[in-house]
């Protein structure tokens, strides 16, 4: 009974930390420019001061951080739903990131309420959601230049 306990325990941590490489390792992605802060300007999203707030002084106000974060998480998620109309899905990487974002985001009340490094927390938070505005200035950049040459072409 022991043994399995400890094999359930251990194969539990490995494929955590096999999540959480796999996430990190799409996170780092290069794209060719920054295109999230068009994206923050037209959509307006609310995590940019959040992150700035949590830089220099910790997190100002947890109930309103958790909303910020979760409305500019479903904001970029359907707008990237929505970018490409003949693709209605996430990529496999979108929805490990994804996967990631509702794992950490769950997890913030915990974090919260031992104070385990919350603060870590909101600014891996922020980078999910820079990564997703990035995915959707990408596709959208991606789109308008082959309508602009399907135009062209007429």
């Amino acid at each position: 009974m022991l043994m399995s306990i400890m094999v359930l325990v251990v194969s539990t941590a490995l494929f955590s930390f096999y999540i959480q490489t796999a996430c990190e390792q799409a996170l780092r992605r290069e794209f060719s420019q920054s295109y999230f802060k068009e994206i923050i300007q037209a959509v307006r999203l609310e995590y940019p001061k959040l992150l700035g707030s949590t830089a220099s002084n910790g997190l100002p106000d947890y109930a309103q951080a958790r909303l910020d974060l979760k409305c500019d998480f479903f904001t970029l998620k359907s707008l990237l739903k929505k970018v490409d109309p003949s693709r209605q899905h996430l990529t496999r990487g979108e929805r490990l990131v994804g996967l990631y974002f509702h794992f950490m985001f769950f997890s913030l009340p915990i974090r919260h309420a031992f104070k385990l490094k919350e603060r870590e927390a909101v600014l891996r938070l922020a980078t999910v959601l820079q990564f997703f505005a990035n995915s959707v200035g990408e596709k959208l950049s991606v789109n308008s230049f082959a309508a602009a040459g399907a135009s062209l072409n007429s």
